[in-house]
């Protein structure tokens, strides 16, 4: 099986994975997949890629350039999510990228993509059947559709089965019947309002080609006087949530975007397993014409309601036997005070456990995986475009009633142990497992500069999926991840000396309190205490600059000297300070100050033609690990015996 993996992978593009339409393809895809033993890989941006904060959507919509195609055997792109407002850049950047990097077979889903074959979710149907019940049941005859973008091939299909059912019933219909939206709520309100101008003749109904612009049309007409659906009665397509719930519960249909998802599957299907049975998608009950109260027919919309699921509504909520969230229960997110106890948290080393003790809101999934940069915390440094070689997998959760996760390792840690190339996209894809799963990519950054990406790894019929709220759990974390990063570089500035980037006095007493914590009973702890000689009188004969010049070089001799896990100084002025603990004894002592006057001496010797040499004097104490709380004594301890070693040389020269 390709890439030492058994089981056969598919890549699902796609964008706002919460969005009904979205929600609905993957779990056709999914659906499918799990018949012929696929794993699903999901890449999404959570926002539409008509977002209006640009530089925040190229953040979003770097996740793509996470793909690795040849890790996977065939790529469906949900084509019709990834156009919005008639704006095709996205939609082109990536089959720019399938021509370059993609040698698997791709499908398009509801919306030609270059030459690649297509899945279509029947539109005519769909209309035909609202057509249906306005003249049939309603004995409606004067109808209207508004539809979306002109030219738009998804308007005009929609426009054409309207006007061919009107035929069929015998009505008469023209370009006079058919008018243009944009898909939105305003298209509707402005429709809405060209009608209780004048402009347009008052209709008894109006097919509207989206919930959307229904809702919009709807209430418009009803704040100008007009009854609805008294006088004028309003559908709409695609049943989502805002039909559900306007004020007058929208008359819509609900596509079976689900069995275009799997026909999608199922044509990628023939071409990876050419000689495999095909499978049949599944039917399901809730797809057809869902009733609301716009068309006039007086049901309420408690099926739909049902339909959609528990925890949209407040008063529906509870908590399943594990202590989880109910799926879609976005009160209990905002309840959880999730982004309040991630902002509290300013310690970079604290942060990836706090992150794990709020996946619990995450239930039910099977694992959860936060992929960071390797410098993530760096604000210096900055990734606007791709993702770097290698990152570091630095959080793999796994639920606490999982009884088949014994053998696997739980742990949140920022540790190079955790690094992978990133063309493997995450580690744990080549795992070996029972039963298919469903892996969803979703991008991690702030404005436009990534950090890493998340990994949320599912059951093939598991209710949770990178919906409303697990998207917005993500936020709060790339949120939250970032805060750590400023807060993380105002302490950097807060402990560092600017002129020499060594630690300053405030900056020495934090690093030896969290240091304590790792030197061994049977360490010792030494520490040297550094003057440079002469300051004062290099920078009045010399200026200031020139004594400038003399502190950096004995800060670039202390850190000659400095193990990287020691403690460099400087604490003031042409005072500096060496911390090191470990199996040390007296000798080690005396053989970094021999170190330390090497290397200034060999820089001395290297300049030539200045008129100043730069020496310090230096002192130091070397003591055992059980003395630890006596590090202010030490100090003190190490300046005397500088000043000894000052006094001591002063008087070799004669001073």
């Amino acid at each position: 099986m390709n890439n030492g993996n058994k089981r056969r992978r598919l890549a699902l593009l796609i964008s706002d994975p919460s969005a009904d339409y979205s929600q609905s393809v993957i779990m056709g895809v999914r659906g499918q997949c799990a018949k012929y033993g696929y794993d699903l890989l999901v890449f999404s941006p959570m926002v539409k890629v008509c977002h209006p904060d640009k530089v925040y959507l190229d953040g979003e919509l770097n996740i793509f350039n996470l793909i690795n195609y040849d890790l996977v055997d065939g790529v469906l792109v949900a084509s019709l999510e990834l156009v919005e407002d008639q704006v095709y850049t996205v939609l082109e950047k990536l089959e720019s990228d399938l021509r370059r990097k993609c040698r698997k077979p791709v499908v398009s889903l509801d919306l030609p993509l270059a030459d690649y074959p297509t899945s279509f979710t029947d539109d005519r149907k769909a209309i035909h059947s609202v057509v249906k019940h306005l003249v049939n049941e309603h004995g409606c005859r004067k109808l209207y559709i508004l539809t979306g973008h002109k030219d738009y091939v998804v308007s005009e299909g929609r426009a054409e089965a309207f006007c061919e059912q009107m035929r069929a019933e015998g009505l008469d219909v023209s370009e006079d019947n058919v008018f243009y939206g944009n898909f939105w709520y305003t298209g509707g309100e402005e429709f809405a309002d060209r009608i209780l101008s004048g402009e347009v003749e008052m209709p008894e109904a109006v097919v509207c080609a989206n919930d959307f612009m229904a809702v919009g049309l709807a209430n418009r007409l009803i704040s100008g006087g007009v009854k609805v659906p008294g006088q004028v009665r309003v559908t709409g397509y695609d049943a989502t949530k805002e039909a559900v719930f306007n004020t007058v519960s929208i008359t819509t249909y609900n596509p079976d975007v689900y069995g275009m998802a799997a026909q999608g599957v199922n044509m990628l299907h023939k071409v990876i397993e050419p000689d495999a049975p095909e499978a049949e998608p599944d039917l399901l009950p809730h797809y057809g014409l869902r009733i609301g109260a716009s068309c006039g027919c007086g049901q309420d919309a408690d099926e739909i309601r049902a339909m959609q699921g528990k925890g949209m509504n407040p008063d529906e909520r509870k908590k399943n036997s594990d202590g989880s969230l109910t799926v879609n229960d976005m009160q209990g997110l905002h309840e959880s005070y999730m982004f309040e106890t991630l902002s509290a948290v300013q310690d970079k080393e604290k942060i990836l456990d706090t992150i794990t003790d709020v996946t619990y809101l995450l239930q039910p999934y099977r694992r959860f995986y936060l992929v960071l940069r390797n410098d993530w915390s760096d604000t210096a440094e900055r990734c606007v475009t791709g993702y770097p070689e290698t990152m570091r997998c630095v959080m793999r959760c796994i639920p606490q009633n999982d009884s088949e996760s014994d053998a696997e390792r739980r742990y949140a840690a920022d540790s190079g142990e955790y690094e992978f190339p990133t063309e493997q996209m995450l580690p744990a894809l080549d795992e070996e497992r029972s039963e298919p799963v469903t892996f969803y990519f979703l991008p991690s950054h702030f404005s436009d500069d990534t950090i890493g990406f998340a990994v949320l790894q599912t059951a093939m019929d598991a209710k949770r999926s990178a919906d409303a709220v697990s998207t917005l759990w993500l936020r709060n974390v790339n949120n939250s991840l970032h805060m750590i990063r400023v807060v993380s570089k105002l302490i950097d500035y807060s402990i560092h000396d600017s002129m020499t980037g060594l630690l300053n006095r405030r900056g020495m007493e934090m690093m030896y309190s969290r240091r304590r914590e790792h030197i061994a009973p049977d360490d010792n702890i030494i520490v040297w205490v550094i003057d440079m000689d002469g300051l004062k009188y290099i920078n009045d004969h010399f200026g200031h600059e020139s004594g400038d010049i003399g502190i950096i070089t004995i800060a670039e001799a202390v850190r000659a000297i400095s193990d990287k896990d020691d403690i460099s100084v400087r604490t003031g002025g042409d005072e500096f300070v060496v911390v090191s603990a470990g199996k040390l004894t007296g000798n080690d002592g005396r053989e970094r100050i021999s170190a330390f006057e090497r290397f200034l001496a060999d820089k001395n010797a290297s300049q030539k033609g200045r008129w100043f040499d730069i020496t310090a004097s230096i002192g130091y104490v070397c003591f055992p690990a059980s003395e630890m709380e006596q590090f202010d004594e030490k100090l003190k301890e190490a300046d005397r015996l500088m000043y000894e070693y000052k006094s001591a040389r002063k008087k070799q020269r004669g001073e």
